[in-house]
């Protein structure tokens, strides 16, 4: 039915590395979800726990999102072949795109509802995450692959975002504007292309690319959101984290170690977003 696709599928080298690559946005929601649900609120501003739960739970749809299910089908009975295999291959294609458009929508909304618990004094959820961000001076470091990820948003949403002066902060900011696009009904919406012979192909790979990439900036900001309210001692973790299966995590002197035992929740913290990757070799 299909081509091979005429423009290559968008994988940011973070996401293909042997050790402490970036996990798929679904993983990554997982393991927050799971690092919030062993956390609590600390905090005297009235509503508080109704706020942290709200927002818990636009946490836990967007973990629970598995699939997306569209027909883009006329069902007329008198289409030719093409344009069955368009609709078709259309079909696919807005699936796997609004899985990534929807999940993004509840990963706002999470990020919003932390962001007004935990920086009430902050205007929107760009400046919460900057002051969360500024409590790790060597943005390089915290966390791994953050200023890589909002260096690759920038490529899909072009532009200097005024005001916002550290990285994951600034692509918060143009990961919500993304997201306003499709709110506002103002974001082209991606069609199948077709070759010289007819054959059917999907497009729509870098509108893809930018929803993905956007949905796990909003979960880094998230976590740091967390990160320094846990430093403030605004936010309380309980238990450890048991990592029985083991996972590489960054050691002090730049490159990565084993672990297969447990840690402390608020350790894990700072390393959730990465992929366990294989164990050594002995």
């Amino acid at each position: 039915m299909t081509t091979a696709r005429m423009e290559g599928p968008c994988l940011p080298s973070y996401r293909t590395l042997s050790t402490l690559a970036l996990c798929e946005p679904e993983d990554h929601v997982r393991e927050l979800t799971d690092w919030v649900e062993h956390a609590s609120a600390v905090t005297a501003l009235p509503g508080a726990r109704d706020s942290w739960d709200t927002a818990y739970k636009w946490l836990r749809l967007a973990q629970g999102l598995r699939t997306v299910t569209f027909d883009m089908s006329y069902d007329d009975g008198g289409m030719c072949s093409v344009g069955i295999d368009f609709d078709a291959v259309w079909t696919e294609m807005m699936e796997e795109w609004q899985q990534h458009q929807v999940r993004l929508g509840f990963l706002r909304a999470a990020l919003e509802g932390y962001a007004r618990l935990l920086h009430p004094d902050s205007t929107d959820p760009g400046q919460a995450v900057e002051a969360a961000e500024r409590l790790h001076h060597d943005g390089s470091a915290w966390l791994v692959h953050a200023r890589a990820v909002a260096d690759h948003l920038r490529t899909h949403v072009p532009g200097v975002v005024s005001g916002a002066s550290t990285p994951v902060a600034a692509a918060v900011t143009q990961a919500i504007a993304l997201h306003e696009t499709v709110v506002r009904g103002s974001a082209a919406i991606p069609e199948p292309g077709s070759d010289a012979d007819g054959k059917v192909f999907p497009t729509g790979h870098a509108e893809v690319c930018a929803a993905k990439e956007a949905s796990t900036v909003l979960l880094l900001g998230i976590q740091l959101l967390m990160a320094a309210a846990v430093l403030e001692n605004r936010v309380a973790v309980f238990d450890d984290k048991y990592v029985l299966d083991g996972m590489w995590i960054p050691d002090s002197s730049g490159g990565s170690r084993w672990v297969d035992e447990e840690m402390p929740y608020s350790e894990y913290l700072a390393v959730l977003h990465l992929q366990p990757g294989e164990p050594p070799e002995l």
